[in-house]
């Protein structure tokens, strides 16, 4: 099945089909003339193929490169919540899963503090707005060497592969003070949010279950203790 993936490699297929098309029309002509080939004969083999070859290829390439580009559109639209442009919760645990088994690195599990009000007081549309904020900044935080995705209403989950608890505190503490940083337009006024962070290691022996459930676990510990801030499991906090 003809797969092109890019404009580059459309051009490449169009050249390398007409240069063979035409490669091949002059050597049936010769094979079936011999020495009655003439110039003209000649001419029209090579002629013909480059007419019809590179506008059927050219048609045939476009479509299959347009294909190509709607399927990729599409698994990215699966892959993705359509309102912060997070990894879906499904995708993400899909992910985890296919390196589960030597897998080494910390999770984070994020939560908008008192996130029920803001939707009571200011509405969902407000509500909507804080969750594309704060997804945003968990996104500027981890493009460059995590995984982020939206597990659910205000919950949010980041990996963060081959990074050991230590730099998984700075790195939750960053995230933590840029959403504090950060406001919503409401009526002329400022509404500003925080988040609680709950952390989990991955150390190869747990799954990926097993680890975030710790890392909810912690994040719950967040909450209770006054929230806006970040919370280690049990045995690191130790």
């Amino acid at each position: 099945m003809l797969k092109i993936r890019t404009d580059a490699e459309k051009w490449r297929y169009i050249i390398a089909v007409s240069a063979m098309a035409t490669v091949l029309s002059v050597l049936l002509t010769w094979v079936l003339l011999g020495d009655n080939l003439t110039v003209d004969m000649l001419r029209a083999a090579i002629l013909g193929p480059l007419l019809i070859a590179p506008p059927a290829c050219l048609m045939s390439a476009r479509r299959s490169l347009e294909i190509y580009r709607l399927n990729q559109r599409l698994e990215h639209l699966l892959a993705h919540d359509q309102m912060t442009n997070l990894l879906t919760r499904s995708h993400f645990m899909r992910q985890m899963h296919e390196m589960e088994s030597d897998f080494r690195g910390s999770f984070l599990m994020l939560d908008i503090d008192l996130f029920k009000k803001v939707n009571d007081t200011y509405g969902h549309l407000v509500g909507d707005e804080v969750i594309r904020q704060v997804a945003g900044v968990i996104q500027d935080h981890v493009r460059r060497d995590g995984l982020a995705a939206r597990y659910g209403g205000e919950e949010f989950v980041v990996c963060l592969p081959q990074q050991d608890m230590e730099e998984a505190v700075k790195r939750a503490e960053e995230i933590r003070q840029a959403v504090e940083r950060k406001t919503v337009k409401v009526s002329g006024a400022n509404l500003g949010c925080t988040i609680s962070i709950g952390l989990g290691y991955a150390d190869g022996r747990k799954t990926v279950e097993e680890v975030l459930k710790r890392a909810d676990e912690a994040l719950y510990a967040a909450k209770k203790q006054g929230r806006n801030r970040v919370s280690l499991p049990r045995q690191e906090a130790a």
